[in-house]
Parts: C-alpha cells; structure tokens; sequence
C-alpha cells in the first residue's frame, strides 16, 4: 500500500537531480516505467515523466519503491500539493489561443500624460516658513 502522504518536496526534487545525473532511460527503466509518457511534471522548463519521479520518491521516503501499477493518476495529486507543475501531454501540445486584440484600440494612438512643474515655494531664510503673495515673511517683520 503506497504511503504518498510521507513523500515530500526533498524528495521529488532529489527524484529530479537523480534522473539528470543517470538520464531518463537508465532512470525510469529499473523501475518499470518503459512506456510513452503522459503525466509530465514541469520543473525549470524541462519535463519529467511524473509517475516515475513519484513512485522514485516514495521508494526514498519509505524505502518502498513502487510499481506502475500502483500509481493511478489521482496519486499524482500529491506532486500537486507539493507545488509542483503536472501537465497530460495532450494539454502541453494544445495550441495556446493568442490574446484578442480590439481593433479600435490598435488604430488609436495612446494618450500622453504632461507631467506639471512642480510649484516653487519661497521660504523665509529666518524662520523657514512660506512667504507670503507679497515675499514678505508675516512672523519676523
């Protein structure tokens, strides 16, 4: 019975560093994941296949390292709450739509806020208070 309650984020990030010392084959072949891929954790733009790097995880927080068929894609949740990225395939492949534009707005030139000169106030070299319409200070004459 798998316990992915016990795997953590050490874990999956060592199950990470193991598989780019060894590379994918040699990582995922004595596990038994062999197959194509279609659960892909994302991490620092590169793609891992994600059941592999869990059930290596588990087997590195229990000891118990599990088999393909002991992992469902529920399981793959805990990659999830660990603030990993998992992603299908067919997801990763689907086409992004591109941001709609109005067409109005692409014809009109943007506004141009003029920045105000910031006013200069006269302070009294005495008392340092502002000087009045007249540039005389009220409190010193």
């Amino acid at each position: 019975m798998p316990r992915l309650a016990q795997v953590s984020r050490i874990n999956v990030l060592t199950a990470i560093r193991d598989h780019d010392l060894h590379g994918a084959a040699a990582f995922v072949e004595p596990l038994g994941f062999d197959g194509p891929v279609d659960e892909v954790l994302i991490e620092r733009g590169r793609r891992y296949d994600a059941r592999a790097l869990l059930a290596y995880a588990h087997g590195k927080a229990t000891g118990d390292y599990l088999t393909p068929e002991q992992l469902t894609v529920s399981s793959l949740k805990v990659l999830t709450d660990l603030g990993f990225t998992v992603a299908t395939r067919a997801e990763l492949e689907r086409p992004k739509p591109a941001p709609a534009v109005r067409a109005n707005a692409a014809a009109r030139p943007k506004a141009v806020r003029v920045a105000r000169p910031e006013p200069v106030v006269r302070l009294c070299p005495t008392c340092f208070t502002q000087l009045s319409v007249t540039g005389t200070c009220d409190y010193c004459e």
